[in-house]
């Protein structure tokens, strides 16, 4: 793993960069100043720059977060989510997945993520016992602990209702507070025996789209982001290079005091992920 202090070591080498969102381009507020100083420097190099989040929120609906937390549009080519492959799945309702699925789906996500169930064939209902599918954008409350999502879940399984996990992410920092996603209940669910599918990083499908709207070699394109399971791992398994952004979610055990890469940070990364391989680490994402 080559250490770095930015992004400015990596210019010559690469002519795609796909980006995390939270995490590297912000931590739940302001894009944060660096990060957008980076972002404005490789798109003024000529850069083919995406910005791949693990939120279940459409794509649209994340460039508009992004702009109203300081990230004009125009300064990357596209964003792509974990709900936009979701509910291009949900939209088709095809395949050996989703053979033998009736039309019906529980939506479990905070209020301000809507946009999974529209435009699919499937009628939203309020009650579990309704439902032939469970669609997972995230806990509805952030106040609320893991255990409160048992008796839903339960009475999930106990009629073979399968989900679908539209934001692989277990957990996010949110302005320093440790926050649970939608990765972390899908854990669960499968843990009291639940079936799920999963979109987004690091499953198979969203690198691959992601790179062929890029339009850059795969050779030629690296991944930046603070995930070792999600980020690192998925670019690992699509065959890309792969930055980690050290001081993200593993901030207290990556990085020093000081704001500098810990010592023995290889040795640090493989007790978080053993599979995890990231070519590059920086402390933060800067130039």
């Amino acid at each position: 793993m080559q250490r770095l202090t930015g992004l400015r070591g990596l210019v010559d080498a690469y002519d795609g960069f796909i980006l995390d969102a939270w995490g590297t381009l912000h931590e739940g507020g302001p894009v944060l100043p660096a990060a957008l100083d980076a972002v404005r420097r490789l798109h003024a190099a000529g850069k083919r720059l995406a910005v791949m989040s693990n939120t279940p929120q459409l794509g649209p609906v994340l460039a508009r977060r992004l702009e109203g937390q300081g990230l004009p549009s125009d300064l990357y080519d596209f964003p792509f989510t974990a709900g936009d492959l979701a509910h291009e799945d949900l939209r088709a309702a095809d395949g050996p997945w989703f053979a033998g699925i009736g039309r019906r789906a529980y939506h479990l996500a905070p209020a301000r993520f809507p946009d999974l169930l529209p435009g699919t064939p499937f009628t939203p209902v309020d009650r579990i016992e309704d439902a032939d599918l469970l669609v997972n954008g995230g806990p509805d409350r952030d106040d609320l602990p893991l255990s409160s999502f048992e008796a839903l879940f339960r009475a999930a399984i106990a009629r073979d209702v399968p989900m679908v996990c539209a934001n692989p992410d277990r957990a996010i920092v949110n302005q320093g507070i440790l926050t649970m996603c939608a990765g972390e209940l899908a854990a669960a669910y499968e843990a009291l025996g639940g079936r799920v599918r999963y979109y987004g990083k690091p499953f198979p499908g969203v690198f691959e789209r992601t790179l062929e709207r890029l339009g850059t070699e795969a050779a030629r394109t690296v991944v930046v982001g603070d995930g070792l399971t999600t980020d690192i791992a998925g670019a690992d398994a699509a065959g890309l290079d792969s930055l980690l952004i050290a001081g993200g979610l593993y901030a207290d055990t990556l990085v020093t005091g000081s704001g500098k890469l810990v010592d023995d940070l290889e040795a640090a990364v493989r007790a978080i992920s053993p599979v995890a391989r990231p070519r590059y680490a920086v402390p933060r994402f800067a130039w």
